[in-house]
């Protein structure tokens, strides 16, 4: 028996429940963005006049840069498992997870052929240092954790506006317009023309503007941490800890939060409030990861009993097809070469589609997992981790 086919330890339901729920959350906010096109219809409806501003605000308030950060803290404990499954076979997965993260930049490539805002390629590639980092002590990453997330360059460029009031702080996002209008009016082939290099360039401008590509590896590190504690396989003698994070979590982000409400009246110049209002917001979204993911697991184990977390884990064991399979249906829906329905469908209408395709693929993952072990992809990237296509993929009939 190889080693990708020999006994593993038992998946933490928790840990599937938290990726579905990060997963539900970005395929919301994907939905009401029209998979990256950002353009909507003219409604005369009073209703949806006040539904769609109210809808969209509300969802990224819950969700935005908030989703993709417990995305990337389940990506940081995956890795940790992997390498501690090997580990304890007696082997060194370093370079084995090098080439698994080289396999999941070529399927995210491909993906981002069709949908400009592929995250699995920025994974990919920022998931690279954890191979380096993995020997570290506890401490140096809960270190190296807190520099990344606190967002040097930002504050770097704060003290330089006080420095220099003449100071302005420029971001160009005009490639995004070139982007929605290719996505509204291109063909298929001007579509894939456009997303093979400006679309990456696209995504790798607003990782970069936003600071997101060091908070991305900070997260990767929490999640290091959390598997190297057994935070998960010992939550329920943690619950008092985790009630207390969701208690913190929700003081840090009201403090933080409320310094968009204080930035009017300190009479900064336009640069100084754009910075600082940045860097709060980021940390802020971080304190509220904390509080959904702190408050999703008290909410597990509550109800856990009942078998009520059973369709979400399943969801969230198949994560690399469930997401890869929202843009690919999304794009054909919304985009002009498509359905083109950008033109027709406002948030409101958008919301309730993605919707309807979250309980789709929850009831989907149900039937799938009836007969067979893994997703999909799932098993296609495990088979060409390890080289091996032999690995157990169809459920056998008791």
């Amino acid at each position: 028996m190889t080693n990708s086919q020999s006994v593993r330890k038992p998946r933490i339901q928790v840990v599937d429940a938290i990726r579905g729920f990060a997963l539900f959350g970005i395929l919301i906010l994907h939905a009401i963005e029209h998979f990256e096109l950002c353009r909507y219809p003219e409604t005369s409806s009073g209703f949806l006049t006040w539904s769609d501003p109210a809808i969209f605000k509300a969802m990224f308030f819950i969700f935005g840069g908030k989703a993709y950060s417990m995305f990337s803290i389940m990506f940081g404990f995956s890795f940790f498992i992997q390498m501690d499954n090997q580990a304890g076979k007696g082997v060194d997965f370093r370079m084995r997870f090098i080439w698994r993260l080289i396999v999941l930049f070529v399927f995210g490539y491909l993906h981002a052929l069709m949908y400009q805002g592929d995250v699995l390629t920025v994974f990919a590639i920022l998931g690279l240092p954890l191979v380096l980092m993995y020997k570290l002590k506890n401490k140096v990453l809960i270190w190296l954790s807190v520099l990344l997330m606190i967002q040097i360059p930002t504050l770097y460029n704060i003290v330089r506006s006080y420095l220099n009031p003449e100071f302005v702080f420029q971001q160009d996002w005009s490639i995004f317009e070139r982007a929605f209008q290719t996505f509204a009016e291109g063909s298929f082939q001007e579509v894939i023309r456009f997303n093979s290099f400006s679309g990456h360039l696209a995504k790798w401008t607003f990782t970069y503007n936003t600071g997101r590509y060091l908070q991305m590896v900070g997260l990767f590190i929490i999640g290091i941490l959390l598997g190297r504690y057994k935070f998960f396989e010992n939550i329920d003698k943690n619950k008092r800890l985790v009630f207390r994070i969701f208690a913190g979590s929700v003081i840090g982000f009201v403090i933080l939060y409320s310094i968009q409400f204080a930035l009017p009246v300190l009479k900064l110049y336009d640069t100084q409030t754009g910075l600082i209002g940045s860097l709060s917001t980021s940390w802020a979204n971080l304190f509220f990861t904390s509080l959904l993911m702190s408050g999703f697991i008290l909410i597990y184990l509550a109800f856990r009993e009942r078998n009520k977390f059973n369709l979400l884990a399943s969801y969230g064991r198949m994560s690399l097809t469930n997401y890869v399979l929202q843009p690919l249906i999304g794009v054909l829906i919304f985009y002009g070469y498509g359905l083109g329905m950008y033109q027709y469908m406002g948030v409101t209408i958008s919301l309730g589609y993605g919707i309807l395709f979250f309980v789709l693929q929850l009831l989907f993952c149900k039937y799938w997992f009836r007969y067979f072990y893994y997703g999909p992809l799932e098993w296609l990237w495990r088979a060409i981790t390890f080289f091996d296509f032999g690995i157990r993929f169809k459920r056998i009939p008791s």
